[in-house]
């Protein structure tokens, strides 16, 4: 668990490390991440962005700070899509023109998703 500045933690549940791959969409663009941990509040998804995608996204969560993205992961043979909240993001410069984005988002529960036979 994590405390914020003030020394509190501010997590409500103990988080899990989980390694998925996944594709998420941010306005017209898609992009591939990989989620780092889960809990039952969300999921932290972490993608490399180019500098040109680090600034649409950016640009499109700074004015919608409620947005809603599309994801879509396979597990089990089954792929799931559904709509994400996103609760908080961030981008870091890791250099030699790349970004890291780390996105943490709550996800419906897989119940009410559609589940389909990936091919």
């Amino acid at each position: 668990m994590a405390a914020g500045k003030d020394g509190i933690e501010r997590r409500k549940q103990r988080r899990f490390p989980v390694e998925l791959p996944l594709s998420y969409k941010i306005g017209k663009k898609t992009f591939i991440g990989s989620t780092v941990n889960a809990c039952d509040e969300g999921i932290m998804v972490e993608s490399y962005l180019s500098p040109k995608g680090a600034l649409s996204v950016f640009k499109i969560l700074e004015k919608s700070p409620d947005y809603r993205m599309g994801v879509t992961f396979s597990y089990e043979g089954n792929i799931d899509r559904r709509d994400a909240e996103i609760k908080h993001f961030h981008l870091d410069s890791v250099g030699n023109e790349a970004y890291r984005f780390t996105v943490g988002f709550w996800l419906p529960k897989t119940s009410q998703s559609r589940l389909t036979p990936s091919m």
